[in-house]
Formats: structure tokens, C-alpha cells, sequence
């Protein structure tokens, strides 16, 4: 009896160390922890500090991930994680709800983490820092990457100029006094109204449209002239690089009798701001 006891162990033992699985927790939801597994380019990923699942996102560490995607050197100081790679320069500040990648900011709505000692982010964030590819697997549970260049494009080639001009000035004048969030959100507007076939098909074009009356007064006002602040500047990167507050919103306003409240759905309540779909 002592001898299959024995056995069993010895078995159970050798299913954990080959298994190609990490616990993750979601922290959020209370739930059970969900078993992930992370390959890049079809081998599994080795992390010293387990994946957490944060609203449906992977949170991974930093250093492992970026160690196993070929980083130089990842340092520690002060609360911000820095990593140096072939072509790429990344940090990550603990609290933060964006990393910097090459001059791109990537946005992290639940912000970066630290969990037993090592910073941790959403590896589709972290993935596209690095130029890679993610997909996931619902079935089996499973989280791959598939390595691209390398390096994302650095954001001095990736920002137009003239789009962070007229999108760092409009948040300025409509948001100075929002959060970050709320800043981003006024950002997003544009971008929503970028991809909608009801509206111009630049920043400025947006901003300056009154087709359907006025959005953007101070375009008329001329308060779009002042020089923005640094966060309104981060905040116009992070709009134009995809991240978004706002959801589907094409409208906002900073009072509820207005037009858009009227005739259009609810989106969201973000600092002074409402937004409308």
C-alpha cells in the first residue's frame, strides 16, 4: 500500500513539472483560479511569478516575459521596471495606467501592478512593445505569442505630427481639469468619430467639423491655440495609439441638457463629462 502511495506521489509530481500550465487568479471576481498557459512561438513560457487575471486581461511579469523575448537587461528602481532589448527601451511604473515603449504609450486601464516583488502588466501591452503577436485559446485556456521584429516602430516615426498637435491642444482645452482618464476619453471621441463614415477623416477635420453643429467649441473659441500640458500630451499618444476610455462615444458634453443627451444613448459619466454613443 505504502509502495503505490509512494508511486502515486512520485507520478503526481512528474505531471506538475512537465504540465505546461501557470496558475492564475482573478483577483477581481473572486473566482477559482483559472489555469493559463503562455507560449511564445509554441514553447511554454517559464514565469517566477505566476500570471494574475485582471478583467479578462493576463496580467505577466515584466522581467520574465521580457527575458524570455530576448531583453539585454531589466532594472528595478524606484517603483518603475526598465527594460533594454535589441532596439527597444521600455518602463513600467507601478500604479501607472500606461508603460512607455520606444516613445509609444501603450495603455493599461487597471495600471501596472506590483505582485511579489515584480512588476506586472497585461501582456498584450507588453507583447506590442516588443512588435509581437498574441492570440488566445479559449478551449485549452492558452495565451500565445508569436514573436515579430522585436521592437515596436519608436513613436517619432509612429505619431503624425500634426494629429498630436491639434489632439494634444483639443483635450487641453476641453479636459485640463479631468483625470487622466477623462483626458483620454475626449481623445477617444476623435478616434471613435476617425472611424465612423459620419465624420471627417483627420484630427483636425474632426475637431474643426460642424456639420452637425459645434463638438468642439473651443476650435471656435480659439482656447485650441493654448500650449497643453504634459499629461494632456501623454494622453493625445495614448488616444492615438489605440487606448480608450470612452467606449463607442461619439458625443460628450459637460452638462446633461444638451443635444446629444437627448438623442443619443448613454455611454458613460467620466469626471464632469458625459458621453453619448
Amino acid at each position: 500500500m505504502k509502495k503505490r502511495l509512494l508511486l502515486s506521489g512520485l507520478v503526481l509530481l512528474m505531471l506538475a513539472a512537465i504540465t505546461p500550465l501557470v496558475l492564475a487568479a482573478d483577483i477581481d471576481s473572486g473566482t477559482p483560479p483559472t489555469r493559463v498557459s503562455v507560449t511564445i512561438d509554441g514553447r511554454v513560457a517559464e514565469f517566477h511569478v505566476s500570471p494574475i487575471v485582471i478583467n479578462s486581461a493576463t496580467y505577466v511579469s515584466i522581467r520574465d516575459f521580457s527575458m524570455a523575448m530576448g531583453a539585454a537587461n531589466v532594472s528595478w528602481d524606484s517603483g518603475t521596471a526598465t527594460v533594454t532589448a535589441p532596439n527597444l527601451s521600455l518602463t513600467a511604473a507601478v500604479g501607472s495606467t500606461y508603460l512607455v515603449a520606444n516613445g509609444r504609450y501603450l495603455f493599461i486601464p487597471d495600471s501596472c501592478l506590483l505582485v511579489d516583488g515584480s512588476v506586472m502588466a497585461p501582456v498584450r501591452a507588453i507583447a506590442k512593445a516588443f512588435d509581437a503577436a498574441v492570440g488566445w485559446d479559449g478551449f485549452t485556456k492558452t495565451v500565445s505569442v508569436t514573436k515579430g521584429s522585436g521592437a515596436i516602430t519608436p513613436g517619432s516615426v509612429f505619431y503624425d505630427k500634426t494629429d498630436l498637435y491639434w489632439m494634444s491642444r483639443i483635450i487641453y482645452a476641453e479636459a485640463r481639469g479631468e483625470s487622466l482618464t477623462g483626458k483620454i476619453a475626449v481623445g477617444g471621441v476623435i478616434m471613435n468619430r476617425l472611424r465612423s463614415p459620419l465624420f471627417p477623416k483627420t484630427v483636425r477635420d474632426v475637431i474643426f467639423d460642424k456639420q452637425y453643429g459645434i463638438q468642439f467649441t473651443p476650435a471656435y473659441s480659439g482656447a485650441i491655440y493654448n500650449t497643453p500640458s504634459e499629461e494632456c500630451i501623454i494622453a493625445a499618444k495614448i488616444a492615438l495609439d489605440g487606448g480608450n476610455t470612452a467606449g463607442g462615444a461619439l458625443y460628450f458634453a459637460a452638462t446633461k441638457n444638451c443635444w446629444a443627451a437627448k438623442t443619443r444613448p448613454y455611454a458613460a459619466t467620466i469626471g464632469n463629462h458625459y458621453f453619448y454613443a
